[in-house]
């Protein structure tokens, strides 16, 4: 077998190692960038190097899908951490606030051998210099002890009862929510239903949250994944549409290079590049436009209500220097 086939056939093996529920066939082409066919000869592939697999399945899953998981556990010298893989966790966990996923990769890196003295230093070097990566900007701390009754909620698909205090309210009140997962920006926000509706909640806004020991039913036909897909943001308040934007001139070249949206279409014309967007949480959309680096070389050509709430929006601007 060659050694790229080999390599990615392990490449399968971890996913399927890291997943405690099991992979279905079109989470695996999602995860490896594959087709269906290659996926399936990958499988394949498992079985003949002595990895063999066994189905797994979940209540909430379709009768016709199929769900696969190793049947044994890979060899340990496999899932050893090359150099360069410690290296990048450690320079990543610098980032991370404090919580479960902190915690958890302190005891994955605790359990994989050491960098030598010169690869650690080469590494501490490297987050001295890349120590602003994830931090930059304002950012709101989030509160432990709230957080990992969010998690457990979240897992447990437990109701919460929240005292939130609205923006522009100036008391707080207690309010009965069914939690569905957790964002983060500038701001950490809950993501919960109340009754047919997705709400979100400031995490900075929670003054306290008591669980009710009440278990929920999911949505079957929300996913959090495709929730926050239809917002360029934060925010789901408005309609989602269909945006063009043209960048000129040096923007160009930058906006070639940056991920706006899932949704984006790029197409470079004489002289201009193209973005098409298909989403909502326009105000957020806005907000970006607004950055410096595509000052007075981005339009928006289409639609004429996001350009009127732009103009409206820099003309709100002009009235703080007023």
């Amino acid at each position: 077998m060659a050694y790229t086939k080999l390599r990615d056939i392990l490449d399968v093996a971890l996913e399927l190692q890291a997943s405690s529920l099991g992979l279905t066939i079109d989470q695996l082409m999602d995860r490896t960038g594959r087709s269906r066919k290659t996926v399936e000869r990958m499988l394949q592939g498992l079985s003949e190097i002595g990895l063999e697999m066994e189905p797994s399945r979940l209540e909430s899953d379709h009768h016709l899908t199929k769900r696969w998981r190793l049947r044994a556990d890979m060899p340990g010298t496999l899932l050893a951490l090359q150099s360069h893989e410690r290296g990048a966790l450690e320079r990543h966990l610098q980032t991370l606030p404090e919580g479960a996923a902190t915690r958890a990769l302190a005891k994955l890196l605790g359990n994989q051998k050491p960098l030598s003295n010169h690869l650690a230093i080469d590494a501490e070097e490297l987050i001295n210099r890349t120590a602003h990566i994830g931090r930059t900007g304002p950012r709101t701390q989030a509160d432990e002890a709230q957080m990992a009754v969010f998690e457990r909620a979240i897992q447990g698909f437990e109701k919460l009862e929240l005292r939130y205090r609205a923006q522009g309210r100036r008391r707080a009140s207690w309010r009965s929510v069914d939690p569905l997962g957790l964002l983060f920006g500038r701001f950490g926000y809950l993501v919960a239903a109340r009754g047919d509706i997705t709400v979100t909640y400031r995490l900075d806004l929670i003054e306290d949250v008591r669980p009710t020991g009440t278990i929920f039913e999911a949505p079957g036909d929300w996913n959090m994944k495709d929730w926050a897909a239809d917002s360029f943001g934060i925010y789901h308040g408005d309609d989602i549409l269909d945006i063009r934007l043209r960048f000129t001139g040096e923007a160009a070249k930058r906006a070639e290079k940056v991920r706006f949206h899932p949704s984006q279409k790029m197409r470079r014309i004489r002289g201009a590049l193209l973005v098409e967007l298909h989403c909502q949480g326009h105000r957020e959309l806005i907000h970006e436009l607004c950055h410096p680096d595509w000052l007075e070389q981005v339009q928006i050509e289409t639609p004429d209500s996001l350009r009127v709430e732009f103009n409206d929006y820099l003309r709100q601007l002009g009235n703080v220097t007023a």
